[in-house]
């Protein structure tokens, strides 16, 4: 597929802005491992799974709806994305108050590392969800400058506050957490003033209610999804301990973080993209975002994959140091993992597009339950490595559903959009039918008795 247009612009600018944002991700896990080892990693791993998962239910019930429903395409778009920040910040005060909970909740229970690492995070739920979300309306909007100079200022503001962790010999995880949540407040700041939006909370609960028989079951899909990609690592922690999980951490992150960039990029660009296409040219147009979305991906999963099999001790000790060279044969199965898992992201940005949210839902519903079948199954017996082997299965799964399931509703679409022209028959047909009985009751032009009542109808049989 060739993209013409602004499209190119879109698709160059979203790619730079994704690589921005994995980038500064997958600086704070190099340096939690660098500082903490992988303990601390692990302590780590536990809060940025908890933020992935805040994450993706916001994108969930605000900013996927807002693409999908079309929001910003209409005269009201500066109300909108006014609401959908006080929807933020609803959901955001909301999250603060369960992840401070479930912090000290384990801190109770004596998991002194991943209660620390929890309540680490919680202060900076709300300005790291509201920095994402500018980022989304950047993409949704079609403007993915704003995206990309939002971003470059939360990594500006956040290398410095790195070096200020760095030289102040400060080696906790609250720190370094802290400084990534600096950052991103004043980038959630300058959202403000990017988007002209007056801050006020007005509308927020309405907003998100509005958009419930849809999101719900986008945010249920979602939630399942990331259980199926994350819970296994959380699963493990608990197994085997954060120093396993930070292990499994480091070997996912070699690979995840450079192929995360153009998956991402693919989705931040592909989901508006894709739901444009479906609105003017149909499946078609759809088939062509997803097929150049999953083609991206795939090469730069396979060129990582190739990398990592050929080099993982010497990469994962280059970035996070000796003590994890023991899990380079974890981050060889991750990398199989990640080419299978990126065949299956051009059929997620279809069924999504074309709102089969609840198909979509149970398919990752039935992958979660077979992720911690395969952990539990495979973690105590083979340790790091078995829980990548249930990673992989897991992958290979879930792709094979997702096809399935995209064959599926590509002949549910196509045929609604067949309907019309056998609607449009039908009418024509009893039209005729209509006419033609018109035709045998009305008597000839010519005849003499036209225009006059006929006594036949008014006559009583004898």
């Amino acid at each position: 597929m060739r993209l013409r247009g602004g499209a190119t612009t879109r698709a160059t600018t979203t790619m730079a802005d994704q690589c921005v944002a994995s980038a500064s991700n997958f600086a704070v896990g190099i340096v939690v491992a660098r500082i903490s080892g992988p303990a601390g990693l692990g302590a780590f791993a536990l809060a940025y799974a908890v933020w992935v998962l805040l994450t993706t239910i916001h994108r969930s019930l605000i900013t996927a709806p807002m693409t999908i429903m079309g929001d910003l395409r209409g005269t009201e778009e500066e109300e909108f994305i006014r609401l959908g920040f006080a929807a933020d910040v609803v959901l955001g005060v909301m999250a603060t108050c369960i992840i401070a909970a479930v912090g000290a909740a384990l801190l109770v229970v004596g998991q002194h590392a991943f209660g620390v690492g929890v309540l680490s995070l919680a202060p900076w739920v709300l300005v790291l969800d509201l920095q994402d979300y500018w980022r989304q309306v950047g993409f949704i909007q079609g403007t993915p400058r704003k995206s990309l100079m939002n971003d470059l200022l939360f990594n500006a503001v956040q290398a410095l506050a790195f070096g200020v962790v760095f030289l102040a010999g400060l080696h906790s995880v609250f720190a370094v957490v802290s400084a990534w949540g600096v950052g991103a407040a004043i980038a959630a700041i300058y959202g403000l003033r990017q988007f002209s939006v007056r801050p006020s909370l007005r509308g927020g609960t309405a907003y998100l209610w509005s958009h419930w028989p849809t999101s719900r079951w986008l945010a249920s899909e979602r939630v399942a999804s990331w259980a199926g990609a994350q819970l296994y690592l959380i699963l493990a922690g608990v197994l085997l301990g954060p120093a396993a999980l930070g292990g499994l951490k480091a070997a996912q992150g070699l690979v995840i973080g450079p192929t995360t960039v153009v998956v991402n990029a693919g989705g931040s660009f592909g989901l508006p993209e894709a739901s444009r296409k479906l609105a003017e040219h149909g499946w078609t147009g759809m088939a062509r975002v997803s097929r150049l979305v999953t083609g991206a991906g795939v090469l730069v999963a396979t060129a990582v994959a190739i990398a990592v099999l050929v080099a993982a001790p010497i990469l994962i000790k280059l970035l996070y140091g000796p003590t994890f060279v023991v899990y380079a044969p974890s981050a060889r199965i991750f990398a199989v993992s990640i080419v299978i898992l990126a065949f299956g992201v051009g059929p997620i940005l279809n069924v999504t597009a074309t709102r089969r949210l609840r198909p979509l839902f149970v398919v990752q519903l039935g992958t979660l339950v077979l992720s911690v079948v395969a952990v539990c199954v495979l973690t105590p017996t083979f340790g790091v490595t078995g829980a990548a082997w249930a990673n992989l299965l897991t992958s290979v799964a879930t792709v094979a559903a997702m096809f399935i399931l995209q064959s599926s509703v590509r002949r549910s679409v196509e045929g609604g959009q067949r309907r019309p022209a056998g609607h449009l028959l039908i009418a024509a047909r009893r039209r005729l039918v209509r006419n033609t009985e018109i035709l045998l009751v009305l008597p000839p032009a010519d005849d003499p008795t036209a225009g006059r009542p006929s006594r036949v109808s008014s006559e009583q049989p004898s």
